[in-house]
């Protein structure tokens, strides 16, 4: 993980081998039957999982799920590029909600990159446009390793199928 800051452009790239195809890879992020199972650690029904994607440019990826019991997060992407099964940018911004206050998220722009390796695929996320370091920080060291790991576990429950 690396992370920058430029005049006021605070971004954070993070990367991740994964023992899947980038088609695999792909689909696991955009498909919402992959994204019930990934996106929180408590499962899909304990996180109350719930996402629809229209998988277009200008169409958007909206999820809600629990990533512990006392937080409620509403995400919402809107697709800026698609290259299946190497690349996708969006749009992002969203909620968290904690003890019934709500926190809103930072828009920022998300281009993931996948590219084959002899492993597998090499997961490349690139975030730009956080409002400060701290909010930077929290995406670096546990939204995206959470969310990469869980995908990767997803994806190695497939293979064994």
């Amino acid at each position: 993980m690396s992370h920058t800051v430029h005049d006021q452009a605070i971004s954070l790239r993070v990367t991740r081998e994964m023992p899947a195809t980038p088609e695999e890879v792909f689909a696991a992020y955009t498909e919402p039957e992959a994204q019930r199972l990934w996106l929180t650690q408590l499962g899909p029904d304990e996180g109350e999982v719930r996402t629809a994607v229209d998988l277009r440019v200008g169409g958007v990826w909206e999820a809600t799920f629990h990533p512990n019991p006392a937080v409620l997060v509403h995400d919402i992407f809107t697709f800026v590029e698609i290259d299946r099964p190497h690349r996708v940018v969006t749009r992002y911004t969203g909620e968290s909600t904690v003890e019934g206050r709500v926190t809103a998220s930072p828009e920022t722009l998300i281009v993931l990159r996948l590219a084959p390796t002899d492993a597998g695929t090499l997961v490349t996320v690139e975030q730009t446009g956080f409002p400060d370091t701290p909010t930077r920080d929290f995406f670096e060291t546990v939204a995206w390793p959470g969310a990469l790991d869980r995908i990767a576990a997803y994806l190695a429950g497939r293979r064994s199928v």
